[in-house]
């Protein structure tokens, strides 16, 4: 019987430890996709206004 007890607690064990790392895993990918996103949007308002300088410079003559 000890035995069998054991076995369950070392189970529940294994079954918390999966768990925490399948939840870590998403975390990380939801950061990822985040960061992702966040270097897109950067990267989209950087040449907005590498754009909306060229125009102006154009429309100055210079």
């Amino acid at each position: 019987m000890a035995d069998t007890i054991r076995e369950k607690i070392e189970n529940a064990g294994e079954a918390v430890k999966d768990a925490a790392k399948k939840a870590g895993e998403k975390a990380k990918e939801g950061a990822e996709t985040v960061a992702e996103k966040t270097a897109n949007a950067a990267k989209s308002v950087g040449q907005a206004a590498k754009d909306a300088g060229e125009k102006l410079k154009d429309k100055s003559g210079a």
